[in-house]
């Protein structure tokens, strides 16, 4: 089992997220078994907010994926691992997973969901 976490922030449009104070949400945790179970998992959460708050304030909503690694030796520098984030817009729901190290293209890969 590997602990996961979700920041879920939100904006009127993905140019103002950066710009709003208090966009953030209290993060969520979860102990699943694997990083597939985890983007579910945080699927199914920023669909059901996305869902719940159909006002202006929510209609970007940013759902970062991180795994919290366990302290020890081999994590003295990084306490997480980002694994990618969704994100609900007027597209969709798309998952964009972290670019991979040295992928000069951000957000490589990218899928929307129907």
């Amino acid at each position: 089992m590997k602990t996961y976490k979700i920041e879920l922030r939100h904006a009127p449009s993905k140019n103002r997220l950066n710009d709003l104070k208090n966009n953030r949400l209290p993060p969520l945790t979860a102990r699943l078994a694997d990083d597939d179970e985890a983007i579910d998992w945080a699927r199914e959460e920023v669909h059901s907010l996305a869902r719940r708050k159909r006002v202006e304030q929510y209609r970007y909503v940013e759902a970062g994926l991180w795994e919290l690694l366990p302290i020890g030796p081999a994590s003295m520098d990084d306490d997480s691992r980002r694994l990618g984030r969704w994100v609900c817009n007027g597209e969709g729901l798309i998952w964009r997973p972290r670019p991979a190290p040295g992928d000069e293209r951000r957000d490589a890969g990218s899928m929307a969901e129907a």
